[in-house]
């Protein structure tokens, strides 16, 4: 694999949508309360919820380097009707989605 594919894998962004009620379920995982009003404050949430995440457990190395955390996992927010449209590094993608599986189970 030459350096230029490895580095393509390593900033390889997923795509996807949060509704509004799902960022609620993700902020219970913080020890601080989390308003979110605007793109920019969904962006930083999700920055701030993938430094808890456990990376090694994930399959990081299914997209790049598993010796190296990724400095960013949310790339872009873009606010469209009951929700937010979330570029995402993909195993933040992963862990986002178990843990509402996660919480939603829980619920039940």
């Amino acid at each position: 694999m030459t350096p230029h594919n490895h580095q393509s894998i390593i900033f390889m962004k997923m795509r996807v949508k949060l509704k509004i009620d799902q960022l609620t379920s993700l902020a219970q995982q913080l020890p601080f309360e989390v308003i979110l009003d605007h793109p920019r404050d969904v962006k930083g949430f999700l920055e701030i919820l993938g430094h808890n995440m456990p990376w090694e457990e994930t399959g990081l190395s299914k997209f790049g380097d598993p010796v190296r955390k990724p400095n960013r996992v949310a790339f872009s927010v873009e606010a469209v009707d009951g929700g937010y449209i979330c570029d995402v590094h993909p195993a933040f993608a992963c862990y986002i989605s178990n843990v509402l599986t996660t919480n939603s189970s829980e619920s039940e």
